[in-house]
Parts: structure tokens; C-alpha cells; sequence
């Protein structure tokens, strides 16, 4: 709306800002309110947040790999990290720029927890055999 009371074309606009030309016409004829929506929220729950894996924000946003693909179209600083498929959907963080060494430490603080529970299932599987045994 700033662009349009500047008076930007809606077509102008759109190539800006990476929305379709339908949204940019109805936000400008009035038809629709411009909202932070959920690119703007995803962003804001990282900065507030920090580094999240996926488990821990999809029910919150669902999309977030939409998301994640839409912020790149629009150059946000939304990031992403992928480990091995193993990890599920603790194997991808989504962090802001500037967040690098924090994404390090909660996933330093995953593989050290991912090795506890490894090695504790090694035992129980361990006392089993000897229990058969």
C-alpha cells in the first residue's frame, strides 16, 4: 500500500514485492486488507525463538517448507539446514542470518542427546540378550 500511495502501478508492485498481480489489485481496489500473514509470523517466531527444528514448528506453520521456498523468491532471511534423513523432522532447522552459531549449539545439543538415547537403547537390547541367555 506504501508503493501504491506513492504511486506505484499494481503491476509495478507486484514485480517488487514477488506477489501476484491478484493480490496486489484487490489490497489496492480495497477488497482486501494487506496482512502480515504467515511468511511475516515465520520470520518473527525465528527472531523471537531462534533456530527451530521442523518438529517443533509445524503445527504452527504446516507450509514451513512453503514458506521457506517463498521467503528465498522474496530474499528474506529465513535459512535452512537439512542433516541426514535419519534425523526425520529433527533434521531440518530453520534459522534467521546472524543465527549460524546458535543453529550450531541446538544441534550439537541434538547429536548429544541422539547418542544418549542410542547408546541407552544398546543396553537395554544388551541386558535382553543376557536375560535370554
Amino acid at each position: 500500500m506504501e508503493l501504491h500511495n506513492k504511486g506505484a502501478g499494481i503491476k509495478e508492485i507486484a514485480g517488487q514485492t514477488g506477489l501476484s498481480y491478484s493480490a496486489v489489485y484487490h489490497w489496492v481496489r480495497g477488497a482486501r486488507k494487506p496482512e502480515a500473514g504467515n511468511l511475516n509470523g515465520f520470520e518473527s517466531f525465528l527472531r523471537q525463538n531462534g533456530p527451530a527444528a521442523a518438529i517443533e514448528i509445524k503445527e504452527r506453520f504446516p507450509k514451513h517448507n512453503e514458506l521457506f521456498l517463498t521467503s528465498a523468491r522474496r530474499s528474506m532471511p529465513i535459512k535452512r539446514f537439512v542433516m541426514k534423513r535419519k534425523f526425520g523432522e529433527y533434521g531440518t532447522w530453520y534459522f534467521l542470518d546472524g543465527q549460524e552459531e546458535r543453529l550450531k549449539q541446538r544441534v550439537a545439543e541434538l547429536l548429544e542427546r541422539y547418542k544418549e538415547v542410542r547408546d541407552n537403547i544398546a543396553k537395554i537390547l544388551e541386558e535382553i540378550s543376557i536375560k535370554k541367555g
